[in-house]
């Protein structure tokens, strides 16, 4: 198939419609409800524990000898809890999973109870009542054309408040009985300027229309449950809990302070979020207005004056108010991508909330369903689906609108940047974890770093994965017949491959149990490095299961199958009239805009592995004639190189690779297709490299030296089926798949 010459990037084609991709209100309206149920159900499980075992009988000194005799035997009887159990009598709490799921229970109870009454609630305090019937003809009629426009399916009931003077609107209600409350001054409007009369109560009843009513009062009531119930109290009782961890175990004092910092990053996400839920659904209600009355004229002229008032008063900061600014209403109306926005602060709530709580809503899926255990990949399905849904479909959301806009999405660096440091501080909140710190029963300093290197390496390989495989998968979803299950089907596979990363991380960070028991020598000096490479070598390149290798090829091959399904498809889309582009856009394109949005990203796997094949060769043979002269002519630099540093053949076959990676992705273009050229450029590059950096110094220096020389007995053997060739080709393609797209993002971001 023939790729149509690509526009400019930056060149717009047409606004994105906003409703043909699911809401970005939705996608924060997720977060919140994640992060105040888990976070409230956690800890209101933790606090009845903790009442009943001191309403029982239980005192301070008993539990804190219990956890000084754990401390004290975890190392030799770590592997038989039951024994250790019965030797330290371990309080206890009761069973957890049952108080917190309780909790959970009587939480969204309480919720459902509070937003059945809170319609009623309104109507009293407000003491709103129904729209007369007589003297209110012209109103009424006009009222009856708005919600024929709008095509609701349920019924309105209209109410006037008449001690609002001001031309003001309100829709609210519960399911089954939906209300629009209208102002006396707004009433006073109809007769003023009827068209401004339209376009504030088509705003309330595009409310109606996009569903989001019940999304604004959970998230009212959530917020304000949380902030009642969670923060002020966690607020109060923070210096005493600092001061209780100071006297009784002086070491947790720090960890303590993590604690409280998690609790903090997740408070400050519930508040952050919940406004920008509230902010999100009336910029939603604007566009739905713009598209009923093809521009909302009349809505822009109000908001244009609104505007002008806005200037010249005091205003609170953009992020914590509930309602966007005038002047950000008027550019959402003007340019639809600013409802498209998916960015760092949405992805770092999302990991922090679901790091806290990993491990409880793990055990809550064990518990619920018997299918896994920990470390299974099956434990991490409700937390991933939590965070890889919401991740994965926002990224979807935002590369496909800056498709339509021949442009790419800007924001993978940084919002992989920002998952990493969620699912770290999130960590720092897990309870398990902090009392193993603070009873000297967790991992090493070097395994806790290793593991949160891990973490961040999931967190950010999956957002630009993410990333790469929305772009290459785009022109496939727009010319589809059915986008929405092909934008689905792509989140499900990273969700599946989040379950597999995180369930395997999570259970290698389990708290009183080393990484990995590492051989001689690496376990004189252990370092982060030395964990991560041990682990990357024996449970990929030793012995690959089936499923490792499965887990490869989906990753891999997901991205590169796009070109295929744009062939696919190529004769569904021309048969089908609605096919194309335009429905995702406000206004058709011509037909040359619309052949250059399908057409799809120039992707070259073959030709990158050749190119780095090609290089690799060329470096290579570089490295035998630089051995090879040392050897003959000048020995000095390669007799002080192989004495200070003995391996020094795998640092020039590693970077070398890495450089010949970097020249690859530097020959393509296409964003984040550029870093997938680069890294299979490193892939074709470690076939050689490698085996040429040691050959060299094999037959060359070593012959010069002789053979009992340091640096010629000395090589990265881990184990024995362990080829150290293989060894540093795949390192380096890890490390590849962290620096090319991290640089093509920062060059990228200079270049724009």
């Amino acid at each position: 198939m023939s790729a149509a010459p690509a526009p400019a990037v930056g060149d717009p084609v047409g606004m994105p419609h906003p409703f043909r991709m699911p809401s970005g209100t939705s996608l924060r309206f997720a977060l919140l409800i994640l992060s105040t149920s888990a976070a409230m159900a956690v800890a209101f499980g933790g606090a009845v524990s903790t009442a009943a075992y001191f309403g029982l009988g239980g005192d301070t000194s008993s539990l804190t000898t219990a956890l000084e005799c754990t401390a004290e035997n975890f190392q030799e009887m770590g592997a038989d809890p039951e024994e250790l159990t019965r030797r330290c009598l371990l309080p206890d709490l009761g069973d957890g999973i049952a108080i917190e799921l309780t909790a959970l229970g009587a939480l969204w109870l309480a919720v459902g109870v509070v937003y059945w009454l809170l319609p009623v609630y309104r109507l009293r305090r407000r003491r709103l009542r129904p729209l007369p019937t007589a003297g209110f003809a012209d109103i009424r009629q006009t009222l009856d054309e708005l919600v024929a426009l709008a095509e609701l399916r349920c019924r309105v009931r209209f109410v006037v408040n008449w001690r609002d003077l001001g031309p003001t609107g309100l829709a609210f209600g519960r399911a089954g009985r939906r209300y629009v409350m209208l102002s006396r001054g707004l009433l006073h409007l109809h007769t003023q300027d009827p068209e401004a009369f339209r376009a504030i109560v088509l705003h309330e009843l595009a409310h109606l229309r996009n569903r989001d009513v019940d999304v604004a009062f959970l998230t009212l009531i959530c917020h304000r449950l949380f902030v009642t119930a969670l923060a002020v109290p966690l607020a109060v009782t923070a210096p005493f809990a600092l001061l209780v961890a100071w006297l009784l175990m002086p070491m947790s004092l720090l960890y303590q302070l993590l604690f409280v910092l998690a609790q903090c990053a997740l408070a400050a996400t519930v508040t952050l979020t919940s406004t920008a839920v509230l902010r999100s659904r009336e910029l939603y209600a604007d566009a739905r207005v713009a598209v009923w009355t093809h521009g909302a004229h009349s809505l822009r002229r109000v908001l244009a004056a609104q505007h002008g008032l806005e200037q010249t008063g005091r205003r609170r900061p953009a992020h914590l108010r509930s309602h966007p600014t005038a002047g950000k209403r008027l550019a959402a109306l003007s340019d639809t991508r600013l409802l498209f926005g998916f960015g760092p602060w949405e992805a770092f709530g999302l990991a922090l909330t679901c790091s806290l709580v990993y491990q409880h809503v793990a055990q809550w899926t064990e518990a619920a369903t018997h299918l896994g255990d920990r470390g299974s990949p099956l434990a991490a399905v409700v937390p991933s689906v939590l965070l890889g849904g919401g991740v994965a479909m926002g990224i979807w959301r935002a590369t496909l609108a800056a498709r339509l806009n021949r442009g790419r999405w800007a924001d993978a660096h940084r919002t992989g940047l920002a998952m990493s440091a969620g699912l770290i501080v999130g960590t720092f909140g897990d309870r398990a974890h902090n009392t193993a710190l603070s009873l000297g029963i967790a991992n090493s300093l070097p395994v806790h770093l290793s593991w949160w290197l891990i973490l961040g390496v999931v967190g950010y390989g999956f957002v630009r994965w993410n990333a790469a495989t929305a772009r290459v998968w785009a022109p496939v979803v727009l010319a589809g017949r059915r986008p929405l299950l092909l934008v689905v089907g792509g989140c499900a596979a990273g969700v599946a491959l989040l379950s597999i990363w995180l369930g395997h991380a999570y259970a290698a960070g389990t708290p009183g149990f080393d990484l990995l028991q590492l051989p001689r020598p690496l376990n004189l000096l252990p370092t982060p490095l030395d964990y991560l490479g041990f682990v990357f070598s024996t449970t990929v390149v030793i012995t690959p299961p089936l499923w490792v290798i499965a887990l490869v090829v989906v990753t891999v091959g997901l991205p590169l199958a796009a070109r295929l399904g744009v062939r696919l498809t190529g004769r569904a889309r021309a048969e089908a009239p609605t096919a194309g582009p335009d429905r995702f856009l406000l206004q058709p394109v011509s037909a040359k805009s619309s052949t250059a949005l399908l057409a799809p990203p120039q992707l070259h796997p073959l030709r990158a592995l050749a190119q780095g094949v090609v290089f690799s060769a060329a470096a290579g043979l570089g490295l035998w004639l630089w051995h090879l002269f040392c050897a003959v002519a000048f020995p000095w630099p390669i007799e002080w190189v192989g004495g200070v540093f003995t391996f020094y053949p795998v640092a020039a076959a590693a970077l070398l690779q890495l450089a010949i990676g970097f020249v690859v992705a530097w020959r393509h273009s296409g964003g984040e297709l550029r870093a997938l050229h680069g890294v299979l450029g490193t892939l074709g590059a470690g076939l050689l490299l490698p085996t040429a950096a040691f050959t060299a110094r094999n037959h060359f220096a070593c012959v010069r030296w002789g053979t009992d020389h340091v640096a010629c007995r000395v090589a990265p053997d881990l184990a024995p089926t362990l080829s150290p060739e293989l060894y540093i080709a795949a390192w380096t393609a890890v490390l590849a798949l962290l620096l090319i797209p991290a640089w093509a993002a920062l060059r990228d971001g200079r270049r724009h």
